[in-house]
């Protein structure tokens, strides 16, 4: 191996160790802004910011679509375009996110239909926030083309912190209140991030508008093919609720929303930290050392993934109760199913990540609507009969479909089934693959989008 290979794969170790690491920061950070917010709001000021909040989350990821996976893909395989690719990404991610806000304030009466007027009034404050978001995806975007993942990881803890510290800025003033929140957290806060983000990308790469239509050609391309499974992957990570909450009554809801927490917790770590470094890293590979190379990682965390999943089922049923009262012990049950599933679904995302960057996006977005698909059957199969029982099994059945499908597409695209599970002596290592150059004829192969 060469000096060069050695330096990249401590760096790789080191985005790994550190993006993890900040993770588990970052979801410590999150649960007590959540233990802020309830305890200072009240139930009721809660469910009103969760109500007049949601609906823009929502909107932010549908109106992106898929330009910051475009910019991270396009912007790895021409280097020499960023500077006219970042132009057209800000130009039409301004154009698309206030079309999102002026469609947003128009559906909004709609989609909150039956709620108050208040709650409709706090939703359309938030709703402000929209553009700079959509805008502030693809910007990460740009800095994960460039590998500048110290900032991408600086941006995802500076999240909760500001929560926390407008949070207690307002409580200490006084003036908590549902639109204070909003105000000074999802939008004022929104736009300073937007600010800050900007400001590191332009000095980066300086945008151009030169060669605007090839740009914002190849933008929106390969973005609608990302797009799709984005899409899929946005309603269907809040399917299992949304069933719940027209079926079953709000205490159901309530336990199976606690057990979700629990059971997604170690696959929000991982997923934070693979998608910080994993798509853009694997495009710097040739495609022999990217297919050992997601191997590796897939056995890696596969087995690293099942030990931690092991030893949190032996402590949720005692760990649960102890941390949210006793009345949540029914939800047990389903914390243990949805943790059983976390391997397969951190598996998965390996995957996808290497699918993503062979171009394989409607390979990706089959894969979304197949997992989607056998969730929703299971679920309303098993409904009359296990109540929310039966939106954690359905989970379960979901993240086994998507591994499912992703595997065999990326077994068909050169990865090797026994290798997927062959334990590796060194954690995310290079040692043995053989170094090599990437061929320049290679880049026009891998450039195209299947």
């Amino acid at each position: 191996m060469t000096a060069g290979d050695q330096k990249g794969e401590g760096r790789m170790r080191r985005l790994f160790i550190s993006s993890f690491t900040l993770n588990i920061a970052v979801m410590a950070l999150n649960i007590v802004t959540g233990i802020m917010m309830a305890r200072w709001l009240g139930p009721y000021a809660r469910g009103e910011f969760a109500a007049a909040t949601r609906w823009t989350m929502l909107l932010i990821g549908l109106f992106a679509v898929g330009l910051p996976g475009a910019m991270i893909y396009l912007g790895k395989q021409y280097r020499e375009r960023q500077r006219e690719l970042l132009g057209a990404y800000l130009a039409l991610g301004l154009s698309i996110g206030i079309l999102g806000l002026i469609v947003g304030e128009l559906a909004l009466p709609l989609l909150l239909n039956g709620a108050s007027e208040s709650v409709l009034a706090y939703a359309r404050i938030a709703m402000l926030c929209l553009p700079f978001a959509v805008l502030t995806d693809g910007l990460i975007g740009a800095l994960q083309s460039r590998d500048q993942f110290r900032k991408v990881l600086a941006l995802r803890v500076l999240s909760p912190l500001g929560q926390i510290a407008v949070i207690g800025a307002l409580e200490a003033a006084g003036r908590l209140t549902v639109s204070g929140l909003i105000w000074y957290n999802t939008v004022l806060w929104g736009g300073l991030t937007f600010a800050l983000t900007i400001a590191w990308v332009v000095r980066t790469i300086r945008p151009s508008l030169a060669g605007f239509r090839r740009q914002a050609k190849d933008l929106t391309s390969n973005g609608f093919k990302i797009f799709g499974g984005s899409l899929v992957a946005i309603f269907g990570g809040n399917l299992d609720q949304l069933v719940l909450s027209l079926a079953l009554s709000p205490y159901s809801l309530g336990l199976y929303a606690v057990a979700s927490s629990v059971g997604g917790l170690l696959p929000s770590i991982v997923f934070g930290a693979l998608g910080v470094f994993l798509w853009p890293k694997l495009m710097d590979l040739s495609t022999e050392q990217r297919q050992r190379k997601v191997e590796s990682i897939h056995a890696r965390l596969f087995y690293g993934s099942t030990a931690v999943t092991a030893a949190g089922a032996a402590l949720l049923p005692f760990a649960l109760p102890l941390l949210y009262g006793r009345e949540y012990e029914p939800a047990v049950w389903m914390g243990l199913l949805l943790l059983a599933g976390s391997p397969l679904r951190i598996g998965s995302a390996v995957l996808i990540n290497y699918l993503n960057t062979a171009g394989k996006f409607h390979a990706v977005t089959l894969s979304e609507i197949a997992s989607l698909s056998a969730g929703f059957i299971v679920m309303l199969t098993l409904l009359p009969v296990s109540g929310g029982m039966s939106a954690a099994i359905g989970m379960l059945a979901a993240s086994a479909v998507k591994w499912l499908y992703a595997a065999i597409v990326a077994v068909r695209s050169g990865l090797s089934v026994a290798s997927l599970f062959k334990p590796d002596a060194g954690m995310l290592r290079l040692s043995r693959i053989r170094a090599r150059v990437r061929p320049a004829a290679e880049t026009g192969t891998e450039g195209r989008v299947q």
